[in-house]
């Protein structure tokens, strides 16, 4: 093993969390600094969109019913052609790159895209009912509070899926899911172990446990185990990155509200 520098010992630093961790909520947004750039839209399916890009060159797309509205996590591009502006949206469930699009062209009209065979205009809301959304709605940050971890698979088709609170949620907060597609259930642990070689995630008693190991020398070389009792069972793991529609529609952890795309 090479040494990274420390010729005699690799200082390692283990980090023990409690898992009974409150799920956080979103928070309420203040779009009062910039509600008189606030446009209202609506989709075809009655959803509605709410939208600027002139507020200090930053986007917001928040996205919804017309009393509940969520913060879209915006991902990858975001440009500007004179009035005309295009915003990159998060959307995971969709195939690679993941995202969905908010555009507003110039001749004035706005469109959604969420794959390149669906797309459909925006309606732009005005009077009565723009003012009432944008008076009564609640504007909140993103609905979607965790990430994925780790993602792998046994032989049998038998998923081992670990996601995390955001950042934006304070982190942490480990959940450990088994089973078949669309039939996860979550594992109750009590301790995650992470150090420069990997994780540990185990139940009280530790007859169960979940271990991801990383090569210090091979970064890219990952090995996941899943300990019960005795047996060892070496997993394929798998890239949660690449697998996200995977994991955001077919494993059936999330419920996913409150971004666009989400029933794709």
């Amino acid at each position: 093993m090479r040494a990274r520098g420390w010729s005699a010992a690799v200082l390692a630093v283990v980090c023990w969390s409690g898992i009974a961790v409150a799920e956080p909520k979103p928070e309420p947004i203040d779009i009062k600094p910039f509600k008189d750039k606030l446009t209202v839209l609506k989709d075809a399916s009655g959803a509605f969109y709410v939208v600027t890009f002139d507020h200090g060159g930053v986007p917001y797309i928040f996205y919804g019913t017309a009393k509940l509205l969520y913060e879209q996590p915006l991902e990858g591009s975001r440009s500007r052609n004179g009035t005309a502006w295009s915003v990159s949206i998060w959307a995971p469930r969709l195939p690679f790159p993941f995202q969905g699009t908010v555009e507003y062209a110039k001749d004035g009209t706005f469109r959604t895209t969420c794959t390149s065979k669906l797309e459909q205009g925006l309606t732009v809301v005005t009077g009565e009912k723009a003012t009432e959304i944008l008076d009564k709605g609640k504007f909140m940050t993103t609905a979607v509070t965790r990430r994925p971890l780790l993602l792998a698979r046994d032989d049998r088709g038998i998923y081992y899926y670990v996601d995390v609170l955001s950042k934006q949620y304070g982190g942490n907060g480990h959940r450990v899911f088994i089973g078949k597609k669309g039939a996860m259930k979550q594992i109750p642990i009590s301790d995650v172990a992470t150090d420069s070689g990997g994780d540990v995630f185990s139940t009280k008693t530790g007859d169960l446990r979940l271990v991801r190991n990383l090569d210090q020398d091979v970064r890219a070389k990952v090995t996941t185990t899943w300990i019960k009792g005795e047996k060892r069972t070496e997993l394929i793991t798998l890239d949660p990155y690449m697998n996200q529609p995977l994991i955001y529609r077919d494993l059936g952890v999330y419920k996913l509200h409150g971004t666009i795309c989400g029933r794709e």
